[in-house]
């Protein structure tokens, strides 16, 4: 039965076997000039490096918290298997078969290059502010120096009076329902208290006032958005700085950091998760975590939010798979690695989500509010301010301090690194001469991303980063993702392409499972949550507060939906 339902989409009738000898559709003139991975194991761990990225510990905790914790593991789980897995098989043979990046891989549908060109896109909206990120765990790093860590007291310039130290109770009491802060100091043999009255309901802890008035010096709202501040465009500064020495060396290097990259991230993890879970409260953020709201399964945000996920985790519309699994050779075993690196990927965000949840549950506690309350005020900054929390209550904290957020610059960069990677193989690409001048290309890059994402560094900068986040790596993904899979599955043919898959594999692996996922899942699911998402599409409440121009909002979203438009514009040329 499968076989006649195959005959009747097959596009070619010319099937491949193991003992044919032939050569791919797509054929490279620059041979001489392929750079290929050393070794296979190199291509698994920078393929890792670049999924299991900050999405996972930054990203995915965040989305869960505001889409009711384990309510969002189950589209999870269900889109990544049914959308996620099997277009990250397409992406992969598809660059290796061509050992093309996104730019020239499309020419094997006529008229539908505009696929790669808004893949291209995609992955440059995602690297400037993806970079961004990665500044913060740089300045984190940095600070982390230091015998006494800088976010574990309120005795700072830049702390306020509402400042507290989840957890230290010592210095605030009560009297006659009024609340007093007190700091102590002795005199001679006497204790002087100096006490302020305050606010129990307005507490702020000094994890938050370091995030937001020392790194961010967040503006009141977006109005005021400032010029660039010091620590922030320092910290970009040197985030692009180490991108661009590390691009322009291309995967023989890349591969070998990516040992680093790949497994540091998981004994961190591992001793988070171990900690975190004997923290006071951390029962009731895991409970918050794993305990579904089954009234939020229903709603089309949790689905929406799940899929841009499995889009942003796996790296799917962005070209960057393509770009890697390029460099391989041509019969390598892609679909084995493909295996390891979604089931680590998978899971890894789940596991995250543990030691995050756990701490929210202790800070909730600690600041005397519902675990869910806290959970979906932190934002963005989820990572730069319960992780920190964590930390600073554990014995030696600046040396864990230093391993998390070394941590978490291997997680941004592994990433980063496939993101930056993409407009510039795509340059070399379609201009064959700058090949031997890719270094020029890099450098040239990085230095107009830098001059471009100081807008991040502005006071308002985080007004616009959650803007940026909120339209231009959401929507565009999924609907590029369905072009995707729309022009291979039935344009190029799937009969076709597994002919292709054949040629390299030898085997047309896991068929009966693309068949079903290419062909109805995937197109069928992202078009469905794509729509949904335009029509229910509203205001957006920044986690960081304040508010935003319409014409500013209204402006992003237009140029976010132009590049989903580039397949469709090109389709009529």
């Amino acid at each position: 039965m499968v076989n006649n339902i195959f005959n009747r989409f097959r596009r070619s009738n010319n099937i491949v076997t193991s003992n044919e000898t032939s050569v791919p559709a797509i054929t490279t003139s620059d041979d001489e000039d392929h750079h290929e991975w050393d070794r296979p194991i190199e291509f698994v761990f920078s393929l890792i490096s670049n999924s299991v990225g900050l999405g996972n510990v930054w990203r995915f905790p965040y989305l869960a918290a505001r889409n009711g914790g384990g309510a969002f593991l189950i589209p999870y789980f269900i889109l990544y298997f049914l959308i996620g897995a099997p277009m990250y098989y397409l992406e992969l043979a598809m660059g290796q078969f061509s050992s093309r990046g996104p730019a020239t891989a499309f020419v094997l549908a006529k008229g539908w290059r505009g696929v790669g060109f808004a893949m291209i896109i995609n992955s440059v909206l995602a690297m400037l502010y993806y970079n961004v990120v990665i500044a913060w765990a740089l300045f984190y790093f940095i600070s982390s120096f230091r015998g006494h860590l800088l976010w574990s007291d309120c005795d700072h310039w830049w702390n306020t009076d509402r400042c507290i130290v989840p957890g230290n109770r010592g210095t605030t009491y009560a009297v006659n329902g009024t609340t007093f802060n007190c700091t102590e100091s002795q005199y001679q043999n006497f204790s002087i208290y100096k006490c302020t009255e305050i606010n129990m309901k307005d507490r702020v802890p000094a994890t938050e006032e370091f995030y937001y008035r020392l790194l961010l010096q967040k503006s009141p709202s977006f109005d005021d958005f400032g010029t660039p501040t010091l620590y922030m465009s320092l910290s970009l500064f040197v985030s692009w700085i180490i991108v661009c020495l590390c691009i322009i060396r291309g995967v023989k290097t890349s591969g070998k950091v990516a040992y680093f990259t790949a497994i540091f991230p998981y004994l961190v993890l591992l001793i988070l998760i171990i900690y975190t879970a004997t923290l006071s409260g951390s029962g009731d953020g895991i409970r918050f975590y794993v305990v579904p709201k089954w009234e939020l399964v229903g709603d089309f945000k949790t689905w929406q939010a799940a899929a841009s996920q499995v889009f942003f985790s796996l790296g799917i519309s962005f070209g960057s798979l393509m770009a890697y699994s390029a460099s391989n050779k041509f019969h390598n075993n892609f679909f084995k690695q493909m295996c390891i690196v979604v089931f680590c990927d998978c899971l890894t965000g789940v596991f995250a989500g543990f030691a995050v949840f756990a701490t929210i549950g202790f800070l909730a506690k600690s600041l005397g509010e519902t675990v869910e309350k806290y959970a979906e005020s932190s934002g963005p900054g989820l990572a730069f301010i319960t992780y920190p929390e964590a930390i600073s209550n554990m014995p030696a904290s600046p040396f864990f301090a230093i391993i998390f957020f070394l941590m978490l610059l291997a997680l941004g960069l592994g990433s980063q690194f496939a993101f930056t990677d993409v407009p510039i193989t795509s340059i070399v690409e379609l201009f064959p001469r700058l090949r031997r001048n890719r270094p020029y290309a890099v450098v040239i890059t990085c230095v107009l991303s830098y001059l471009i994402s100081l807008t991040f560094a502005c006071p308002g900068g985080i007004y616009f980063f959650e803007l940026f986040q909120e339209y231009a790596a959401n929507t565009s993904m999924l609907v590029v993702g369905f072009f995707e899979v729309i022009v291979i599955s039935y344009i190029y043919g799937f009969n076709r392409f597994m002919n292709d898959v054949n040629m390299m594999l030898n085997k047309r692996a896991a068929e009966i499972y693309l068949f079903l996922t290419w062909y109805i899942s995937a197109p069928l699911l992202t078009l469905i949550i794509t729509v949904t998402k335009l029509i229910s599409a509203a205001p957006i409440t920044l986690a960081a507060g304040g508010g935003f121009p319409h014409q500013l909002r209204k402006g992003i979203s237009i140029f976010a939906q132009d590049t989903v438009e580039i397949p469709i514009n090109d389709r009529k040329q």
